[in-house]
């Protein structure tokens, strides 16, 4: 499950073929676009939309560009009519091609980014390649370096430059000329430590990448049932959770079911696990206590 925040309020979530909000306090959810159990490619308004498993979300101006996995493009869902449209891509015809916006094509979109410095600039994992889309110059281009990816499907800018790119067992850092080096992890599966230094941390599938801090890297450490934080300051990555489950409680006892996405504002962090494993929304406070936010079998009863 795909996360982002929408508004002072609520939450955006990717859930299966639908993009829904999550009320941050009472965990109300709503469906902006498409429908949860109904998979296809339309363009239109709120619940009459279909997409085929979204994949990630970027907020660009007044909309969300969402990955339209199964449908090979990209879609943008407007805040304010819930309008949703084709936005890059020539959906239902994968490829890899370069070009306008509309005449690229894409295969198997994943993660996909903002770059804060340009607001007409989205970065996309396109399977092992990694795309630029300049909606102001109508471009679509592939950045060097594609050979080196592995299995990419997270993906988050730095602040200090670059973009950051998961991988099987890790976080790689991309400088966009196409140099490439290990943040975190390494090439070996283990199971996650407690607390280790940078790159002898052990990850299995990590996905969703978000920054709490300039300093502080957050990573949905998926296989592992945990989340990871990175502290590029100290070089200490510290693990969050006690393993696979549902359990609320004191960070170090909570158990998490396949964490995936990741958003953050002041007061918490908000984990989007699995829903085909049973899981859902959570919520982490900074002072350390979890709980559920909105449950997915819950969530399925309301939708």
């Amino acid at each position: 499950m795909e996360l982002s925040v929408f508004d002072t309020d609520r939450l955006v979530a990717g859930v299966a073929n639908a993009l829904v909000t999550v009320h941050k306090v009472t965990g109300v959810v709503e469906i902006l676009a498409g429908e949860v159990h109904a998979a296809g490619y339309v363009e239109g308004v709120g619940r009459a939309a279909r997409f085929t498993r979204i994949t990630g979300i970027a907020q660009l101006e007044n909309e969300y560009i969402v990955s339209d996995y199964g449908s090979k493009c990209l879609r943008s869902v407007n805040y304010f009519t819930h309008k949703t449209e084709t936005f890059a891509g020539r959906c239902g015809t994968g490829g890899t091609d370069d070009g306008s916006l509309l005449s690229a094509r894409f295969e198997s979109p994943r993660g996909i980014t903002k770059d804060p410095g340009n607001p007409n600039v989205i970065y996309l994992l396109n399977r092992v390649a990694l795309r630029k889309i300049d909606r102001s110059a109508n471009t679509v281009i592939t950045l060097p370096g594609k050979h080196l990816l592995n299995e990419p499907e997270g993906l988050a800018m730095n602040p200090a430059g670059g973009l950051l790119i998961t991988s099987p067992h890790g976080v790689k850092q991309y400088d966009l000329n196409g140099m490439i080096a290990w943040l975190t992890g390494n090439d070996k599966e283990d199971a996650a430590c407690d607390e280790c230094m940078l790159l002898s941390a052990r990850f299995d599938g990590p996905v969703g990448l978000r920054f709490i801090t300039p300093e502080v890297l957050l990573v949905a450490d998926r296989w592992n049932f945990k989340l990871r934080l990175v502290n590029l300051t100290s070089g200490i990555v510290t693990a969050i959770g006690a393993g696979k489950g549902h359990q609320d409680g004191p960070y170090q006892e909570s158990k998490f079911q396949v964490p995936q996405g990741l958003a953050v504002d002041n007061s918490f962090i908000y984990i989007g696990e699995e829903p085909s494993a049973g899981g859902g929304v959570r919520k982490l406070a900074y002072s350390g206590m979890c709980d559920f936010l909105h449950r997915f079998n819950q969530m399925q009863s309301n939708l």
